[in-house]
């Protein structure tokens, strides 16, 4: 009798810690949810043996960000998410690592071992989201006054939701065109848009002008 008591103890036990774990996790869930509401609106959160999985197999097939734990969630619902751009190609099953501090998001179908999407994760004034429009700088190139207003106003006219994070003078004051550097590759379309609405060129960053962090699209203005 007493071993009888004991098996029924420790299956209590398991079924107790197993519930722990389950409110836990919903708990970590729910916290993300809010953190990153675009990925996190139907996908749920899997356990860790499962993320180092994933992480095991996505490092083998692209550069992960190094001494960082991501988030790992699962697309329930693709339906659900076919208004965001970072989900139009996803099938339920999928699984999204979302890393924090390197601001990258991936997501990942375990049924062919491919990427599907890789996409920044911008930080606004109240939640972190996947987001497809651009960070960005404007920098007056020349001594007149007021470029960088009217160059926002155009380039908020012709791409909704744009970020103007950065406005100051470029160290070089006689640029005698409008350059529009793209510093993040995956940008390269919403560039092209801004050049069309600034009467600008795409091209590189010179070299005397800074590289600000976290932006994907610097316009140097020219009068």
């Amino acid at each position: 009798m007493k071993k009888i008591n004991i098996r029924i103890s420790k299956i209590f036990s398991y079924k107790l810690l197993l519930v722990l774990v389950l409110l836990a996790t919903g708990a970590f869930g729910a916290y993300y949810y809010f953190q990153y509401r675009s990925i996190m609106k139907n996908p749920e959160i899997v356990s860790k043996q499962e993320l180092a999985w994933v992480v095991n197999k996505v490092g083998k097939l692209m550069q992960l960000p190094a001494n960082e734990t991501p988030t790992l969630a699962t697309v329930l619902d693709k339906s659900a998410l076919q208004d965001q751009d970072f989900f139009k190609n996803a099938e339920n099953g999928d699984k999204v690592l979302v890393y924090e501090q390197a601001k990258k998001a991936v997501l990942y179908r375990p049924d062919t071992n491919r990427i599907i999407e890789v996409m920044p994760v911008y930080e606004d004034n109240q939640n972190n989201a996947i987001s497809n429009f651009p960070r960005v700088a404007l920098y007056n190139g020349s001594v007149a006054t007021g470029l960088t207003g009217e160059a926002e106003d155009k380039i908020q006219t012709a791409i909704a939701n744009v970020k103007i994070v950065l406005k100051k003078d470029a160290v070089k004051k006689d640029y005698k065109n409008t350059i529009v550097a793209v510093l993040n590759s995956s940008m390269a379309t919403q560039a092209q848009t801004i050049a069309n609405a600034v009467g600008g060129q795409v091209g590189e960053l010179p070299d005397q002008e800074e590289r600000p962090d976290d932006i994907d699209i610097v316009v140097i203005l020219s009068k």
